[in-house]
C-alpha cells in the first residue's frame, strides 16, 4: 500500500534540487535552509510581525523573520531561530505535522500543534508565544489514535465558528472507516479551542458508544485541511489509493472510504471536488455521437462512466470531426456517462476518440488560498495545492458560485512539495519535505500597488485581528495610505494603522493595521468592510468578520503593575460570569525583559462554583546588573475565549547618580510667586535643597518643589542640588531676574476697581477729599517726587495682590 512520508526513509539519497519551473510573468527565489530539512508544514504568524513558523518532522518548531521584503539571511543561508521542540515519534509518517494559530492569536499569542507523541497516542499541544518562544505548554487533546505508521493526517485548523479541527487518517490499517463513528481515525474532529468536544458536533451522543470530537468521515488519509477564508469552507486534501482526492466537507459528512473513491454514490456521500488518478490519467472512449457542440457548448458521451469533475481539464483526441479536439474544462456532469464544456465554434456533430485527464501526480500535500494582492487579480479566491510525487503545484480557479472552474499543473520542480503558504509579501511560498530549502514565488513585474497581507479576515469578539500594508514598488515620492470602515458593523473598528506613510525608504516594510471587534449582546457574528487607498493606486477591500463570543470574560483588578528590581506585585483575576464547566486561564510573559517572571501558577483554574472568586497572580522583578528600567507584557488568555495584556514596568534599583532634568523659568515679578518644579531622576529616590543670593527661596527636600516671593527688583542667583548618596550630587545653577510690578492704571467707573482710600485733611479732620499733593517737603510725606510715587504704586499693588489672594488660592 503506498504510503506518503514512508518515503521519508530515503533521505539520505536524494540530491540537491534545481529550481523550480514556474509560469511565464513569474520568478522564483530559492533560500538555502537546511535546518528545515524534514518540513512538514508552513504558517505564517498572523501579527504583522513577518514571521515565518515551520514545522519540521523530528520535533522543532523553527522561524524565519522577514525585514525589509525579504527573509532574513547569513551566509547565503535561511536564518531560523528555534520556537519549540517537542518530543516526537519520528517512524514513518509520524512526528510533529501540523500547526495553527489563534484567531485572537494578536491578544493571547497561541499556537497549536499536531504532533504524534507515542506509537500509540497522538496529541494536539497549544503554546504560548513570549517573544518568539513557546512557553505555558499544554495538552489540549490527548489520546488521538495512531498505529505508529502512517496516515497520521496532522491537518489542523480554526474554522470561522472559532472552533478547532483537525483530521487523522485509517492508520494504515483501514480502523474508523466507513460506519465506524467509535473512533477518530478516518475523521475530521472538531472541538472548542480548550480541547473540549463541542456539544453541536453531528454524532454526539453524551453516554453512547460514538466518539464525541467527531465531525466529518470516509477519509483515507487527510494530509491537510485549509480553511476558505471567503466563505469558511473546509476543504481537505486526502492521499488516496486510485485517486488524490479534495472534499469540501460540511458537518456530519461521508467521503466514502474504504468502500468508495471518486465512485460515492449520490445519495448518503459527498463526492470530491478535485481529483486526479494516483501517478497516471485516466482515459475514456467516446461514442461514436459523443461530440455535439451547440452555441458553443459542446456535450460530450462516454461509453463507460467516467467519473470527471467539474474544472477538470481533459485532453479530447481522434474525434471524426477534428474541431473537437484539444484541451477543454469541465463545465458540468450531467450524468455518469456525459460531460460539458465550453469550446468555441460552429454548431457541429462527431464522436469516436477518447478523452484523457492530466497527470498531476500521485500523492497531493499542502495547500493554500490566495488571498492577496501581489499577484494579478484572476489568482483571487485560487487554490493551489502541491503533490508530493511529481513535485507540482496545481492552480484550481473557482467559479462566482464557489465551484471549482478549472484545475491545471501551475509549476513544476518542487521536490517532495509538501506546503504552501502566503506571505505577507503577497507571495507564494512552498517547502519540500527534504529539499533543504524554501521556495518563493512572485510575479516579475507587478507593477506598483498596495500589497494587502490578507483580503479576509475573522476577529473574535472582543479580540483583535491584524493585517499588513506595503507597496510593491519604490515610490518616488511618500505615498499615505489610509485604512477606514466603508460599511459595516459599528463593532468593527480600525484601532491602530488608519494611516500609514510610505517613502522610498521604507516602501517594502510591512506596517500593521490592527482591527477590533467589541463584545456586544447579541449572538449575531458581525461583518464589515474596510478600505484600503493611497492616491494614484487602485483601492483594496478587506472583508471582516466577528466570531460571535458571549462566553465568560476576564475581571482583571489592574491592566498595569510598577514595581522595583527585587520585588514583587500583584493583581486578581476573575470571571465575569459562570463558565459553565472548568475553565482555564494561562498566564505567560509574552513580551519585554526576562528578567520579569510569573511566580504564582502559570493556569488557573475557575469552576462553576468559583468563577467569581479572584486568584491572584504575582509578577517578580529580577536583580539585573544595567540601569535601564525594564518592561514586560503579561498574557491572561482564557482557553477558547477572552484575552488581555497586562503592562509590567520595573524601576532599576542599583544605585545612580542623580541627574536634574528640568528647566527652570528664569524670570519673576515683585510680589508675585515664583514656583519651578525641580525634577531629578537617580536611585535612591534624590533629596533637593537650595542656596541663593538673597533670603526667601526655599525647597521642598522630598518633592523638589521650589517656591519664594521676591521682594525687590534685581538679578538673583540660585542653585538647587539633587542628591541621594551616589555621588556626584546633581546641581543646575541659573539666575533669576525680578523686575518691578507694572502700576496698574486707575480703575473706570463701573469697573468694580477698589477706589483709593481718601486722605484726611490734616487741618480740620472732616474727611474731605485730599488736596493735591504737596512739593517736595510738605508736611504729608507724599509729594510729587519719586518716593511719592513708589508709595502710590506700593499701595495700589498691595491692594490688588489682597484681592487675588482672597478669590484664588495658590499653592
Amino acid at each position: 500500500m503506498r504510503s506518503f512520508r514512508s518515503r521519508l526513509l530515503l533521505l539520505g539519497l536524494l540530491t540537491s534540487p534545481s529550481l523550480a519551473a514556474v509560469p511565464s510573468g513569474f520568478q522564483e527565489t530559492a533560500y538555502s535552509a537546511p535546518t528545515l530539512t524534514p518540513a512538514t508544514s508552513l504558517a505564517w504568524a498572523p501579527d504583522g510581525s513577518g514571521r515565518l513558523f515551520v514545522t519540521n518532522k523530528n520535533g522543532q518548531v523553527l522561524v524565519a523573520t522577514m525585514r525589509e521584503g525579504a527573509l532574513v539571511e547569513q551566509d547565503a543561508k535561511l536564518v531560523t531561530s528555534v520556537f519549540a521542540t517537542e518530543s516526537v515519534y519520528t517512524s514513518s509518517e509520524c512526528g510533529l505535522l501540523g500547526i495553527a494559530f489563534d484567531p485572537n492569536y494578536a491578544v493571547n499569542r497561541y499556537v497549536y500543534l499536531f504532533l504524534t507523541a507515542t506509537n500509540t497516542r497522538q496529541q494536539i499541544i497549544r503554546y504560548t508565544d513570549a517573544s518568539g518562544v513557546g512557553t505555558a505548554r499544554t495538552v489540549l487533546v490527548d489520546n488521538l489514535p495512531t498505529a505508529g505508521q502512517n496516515h497520521n493526517g496532522g491537518a489542523i485548523g480554526i474554522g470561522l465558528d472559532g472552533k478547532l479541527y483537525w483530521a487523522i487518517g485509517d492508520l494504515g490499517n483501514g480502523t474508523g472507516v466507513n460506519a465506524d463513528l467509535t473512533s477518530m481515525a478516518a475523521k475530521v474532529n472538531r472541538a472548542h479551542l480548550d480541547g473540549t468536544p463541542a456539544n453541536d458536533n453531528p454524532f454526539h451522543d453524551g453516554v453512547g458508544p460514538n466518539n464525541e470530537y467527531v465531525w466529518a468521515r470516509g477519509l483515507r488519509n487527510p494530509f491537510t485541511l485549509t480553511l476558505n477564508p471567503n466563505t469558511g469552507a473546509l476543504w481537505v486534501n486526502s492521499v488516496g489509493t486510485s485517486y488524490e482526492q479534495v472534499f469540501v466537507l460540511s458537518r456530519g459528512a461521508h467521503a466514502g472510504y474504504s468502500t468508495y473513491e471518486n465512485n460515492q454514490p449520490s445519495s448518503g456521500y459527498i463526492s470530491p471536488v478535485i481529483k486526479y488518478r494516483t501517478n497516471g490519467t485516466d482515459s475514456r472512449s467516446l461514442t461514436a455521437t459523443g461530440a455535439v457542440r451547440d452555441a458553443g457548448v459542446t456535450t460530450f458521451t462516454t461509453t463507460a462512466a467516467h467519473g470527471f469533475r467539474k474544472g477538470e481539464k481533459i485532453t479530447v483526441a481522434g474525434v471524426t470531426d477534428a474541431s473537437f479536439n484539444g484541451s477543454v474544462y469541465v463545465a458540468s456532469v450531467p450524468s455518469d456517462t456525459t460531460w460539458t464544456a465550453a469550446q468555441a465554434g460552429a454548431n457541429a456533430a462527431g464522436g469516436a476518440g477518447t478523452a484523457t485527464t492530466q497527470n498531476l501526480g500521485g500523492s497531493i500535500t499542502g495547500a493554500t488560498f490566495y488571498d492577496s494582492t501581489l499577484f494579478p487579480n484572476d489568482y483571487r479566491g485560487n487554490f493551489l495545492f502541491g503533490d508530493y510525487n511529481s513535485g507540482r503545484l496545481v492552480r484550481a480557479t473557482l467559479a462566482v458560485d464557489g465551484t471549482v472552474a478549472t484545475v491545471e499543473a501551475w509549476a513544476s520542480g518542487l521536490d517532495q512539495a509538501v506546503d504552501l503558504a502566503v506571505g505577507p509579501d503577497g507571495a507564494l511560498y512552498a517547502v519540500g519535505v527534504t529539499a533543504g530549502r524554501l521556495l518563493r514565488i512572485a510575479p516579475t513585474a507587478p507593477g506598483q500597488k498596495l500589497i494587502v497581507s490578507a483580503l479576509h479576515l475573522s476577529v473574535l469578539e472582543g479580540g483583535r485581528s491584524v493585517f499588513t500594508v506595503r507597496l510593491a514598488e519604490a515610490p518616488t515620492s511618500d505615498i499615505t495610505v489610509r485604512v477606514a470602515r466603508a460599511f459595516g458593523d459599528a463593532d468593527l473598528t480600525v484601532e491602530d494603522g488608519a494611516s500609514l506613510t510610505f517613502t522610498p525608504a521604507n516602501w517594502n516594510q510591512l506596517q500593521r493595521v490592527t482591527l477590533a471587534a467589541a463584545v456586544d449582546v447579541d449572538t449575531v457574528s458581525d461583518s464589515a468592510s474596510f478600505s484600503v487607498s493611497a492616491p494614484g493606486l487602485s483601492p483594496e477591500m478587506v472583508d471582516v468578520r466577528a466570531i460571535d463570543d458571549n462566553s465568560s470574560r476576564l475581571v482583571l483588578s489592574s491592566t498595569a503593575l510598577t514595581l522595583t528590581e527585587e520585588e514583587t506585585a500583584s493583581l486578581t483575576v476573575a470571571l465575569s460570569k459562570n463558565p459553565g464547566r472548568t475553565a482555564t486561564v494561562t498566564v505567560a510573559r509574552t513580551e519585554g525583559d526576562t528578567d520579569v517572571t510569573v511566580t504564582s501558577a502559570a493556569t488557573l483554574t475557575f469552576t462553576a462554583s468559583n468563577w467569581s472568586t479572584p486568584q491572584t497572580v504575582t509578577v517578580a522583578a529580577a536583580k539585573d546588573v544595567d540601569l535601564v528600567a525594564d518592561t514586560a507584557t503579561l498574557t491572561l488568555a482564557l482557553a477558547g475565549g477572552d484575552a488581555r495584556t497586562v503592562s509590567v514596568s520595573v524601576r532599576d534599583n542599583d544605585a545612580e547618580a542623580p541627574v536634574i532634568t528640568s528647566t527652570p523659568d528664569t524670570s519673576a515679578v515683585v510680589g508675585v510667586p515664583y514656583r519651578y518644579q525641580v525634577v531629578a531622576e537617580g536611585l535612591p529616590t534624590p533629596t533637593f535643597s537650595v542656596t541663593s543670593s538673597v533670603a526667601g527661596p526655599a525647597i521642598d527636600a522630598s518633592t523638589g518643589l521650589l517656591v519664594w516671593t521676591p521682594a525687590a527688583p534685581g538679578a538673583v542667583d540660585l542653585t538647587v542640588s539633587a542628591s541621594n548618596g551616589s555621588p556626584p550630587d546633581a546641581q543646575q545653577s541659573f539666575q533669576v531676574r525680578v523686575k518691578a510690578a507694572e502700576p496698574t492704571p486707575p480703575p473706570d467707573a463701573g469697573t468694580g476697581e477698589p477706589e483709593p482710600p481718601p486722605t484726611p485733611d490734616a487741618g480740620t479732620g472732616t474727611g474731605e477729599q485730599p488736596r493735591p499733593p504737596e512739593a517736595p517737603g510738605g508736611d504729608c510725606g507724599c509729594g510729587t517726587g519719586p518716593e511719592g510715587a513708589l508709595a502710590w504704586g506700593a499701595l495700589l499693588l498691595g491692594l490688588r495682590l489682597r484681592r487675588r489672594r482672597t478669590g484664588t488660592s495658590r499653592g
